[in-house]
């Protein structure tokens, strides 16, 4: 079956532009406090959040440089921005990594659970990274998460960063195509702990 040239174009246009969409980001809003400062894109939603509470920030960004719909479902994004106290990075990482393998309907491939990265902040810290991906039966959807750990010993904890697609697609080929990891890191690289 042949295709027009213009669906083509537009097919290839779409997933090029896939989070190379660098016009969200000529608008942005920093998220600070006395202790952090990071930027996302103005389009970004903000939640209102309780003071003191672990969880400092909650954006959504469903839609922002996203299809709204991949393989005739919604695709969802979400962003939390969380501070763990203690003098232990080795203790936040195992929260972490508890954290996500813990839901009782998780489903992963045959011998994959998560895979680890570094990379620096924008303040000069070298960050830890966890990607992971897989099915939750009781959403009936899969997930792509990234986890990103920094410490600080000035503060006393380690800061969370945690970015979570929600979409269907058993191949996870979502991942590449839409460049979600890339969208979520050049968040993560905007973080400046005081």
């Amino acid at each position: 079956m042949k295709f027009p040239a213009f669906i083509c174009l537009l097919s290839a246009t779409l997933f090029a532009s896939a989070q190379n969409d660098t016009t969200i980001y000529r608008t942005i809003k920093h998220m600070e406090a006395n202790d952090y400062t990071f930027s996302v894109p103005e389009k970004w939603t903000v939640y209102l959040q309780q003071q003191n509470g672990p969880q400092l920030q909650k954006l959504e960004f469903t839609d922002v440089a996203l299809p709204h719909v991949v393989n005739n479902a919604p695709l969802t994004a979400i962003c939390l921005f969380r501070k763990l106290n203690g003098d232990s990075l080795k203790a936040a990482q195992q929260f972490v990594i508890n954290d996500f393998t813990s839901y009782p309907d998780r489903v992963t491939s045959p011998g994959y659970n998560y895979t680890t990265d570094t990379l620096k902040i924008a303040s000069g810290e070298q960050a830890i990274l966890y990607t992971t991906h897989y099915y939750r039966r009781s959403k009936a959807s899969n997930f792509t998460r990234y986890d990103m750990l920094v410490y600080s010993a000035k503060r006393k904890g380690t800061y969370w960063f945690t970015v979570t697609y929600q979409y269907k697609d058993p191949t996870y080929q979502i991942e590449f195509d839409y460049k979600l990891k890339q969208y979520a890191l050049r968040i993560y690289k905007t973080l400046v702990l005081r």
